[in-house]
């Protein structure tokens, strides 16, 4: 079972190791039954693995582990998508049949799940804000320190900051909590190094404030 929220966040169980090799493999290449479940949202079925001409890899994987049949069941619940995959080790185990008492099964594990979920993402987004926070006043008081040294404005500071932040190639917060740690000295002189420095090329991560 696959619980998948907005904005690509998901959690998975699996009744063995094998299942959760495959779960894992079709999240990471949209390759698979339960991938495809998830994105046409109605049930899809594969009657037998060795005849399927969809998910290659998925299908290797799978037959690697002595599988030969697979259905997956979608369940839209308060905007949540979850698929429940059922797997067989004979072709022809899993008709579509069986989709309505495995929907019902899974509607009840799905409440579960996604109060599990709800109390998670209210941790997570408390540590995320408060994250935010700090960060937005440790750039604000690098801003104030930039204004000291160069004698400039705040938005000029704060373009600054983001200057040596992409030349870098760090992360604003970075860069200001580095300011703010050695009050401003060697300032100057960094932003004479990188004045005529051409941007970095590492990695393509945009920095953030």
């Amino acid at each position: 079972m696959t619980l998948r929220v907005p904005g690509g966040g998901h959690r998975t169980t699996a009744t063995h190791p094998d299942l959760a090799v495959l779960a894992r493999l079709q999240e990471t290449t949209g390759d698979g039954p339960d991938a495809d479940a998830f994105a046409l949202c109605e049930p899809v079925i594969s009657a037998d693995l060795v005849a399927e001409s969809r998910w290659p890899r998925f299908r290797a994987q799978a037959l690697g582990a002595g599988l030969r049949a697979c259905l997956a069941v979608p369940v839209r619940r308060q905007g949540v998508v979850t698929t429940v995959s059922l797997y067989a080790f004979r072709p022809g185990a899993l008709p579509l049949s069986v989709q309505q008492p495995v929907r019902a099964l899974a509607e009840d594990c799905v409440d579960g799940l996604l109060h599990d979920h709800d109390h998670t993402s209210a941790e997570v987004e408390v540590q995320q804000l408060k994250k935010a926070l700090t960060s937005h006043a440790v750039i604000d008081r690098a801003c104030g320190i930039v204004m000291r040294v160069v004698g400039c404005d705040a938005g000029a500071a704060f373009a600054i900051l983001r200057t040596i932040s992409q030349r870098t190639n760090r992360k604003l917060g970075e860069i200001a909590a580095e300011v703010v740690e050695a009050n401003g000295r060697g300032l100057v002189q960094h932003l004479r190094r990188i004045r005529h420095a051409p941007p970095s090329t590492r990695g393509s991560r945009t920095p953030d404030r």
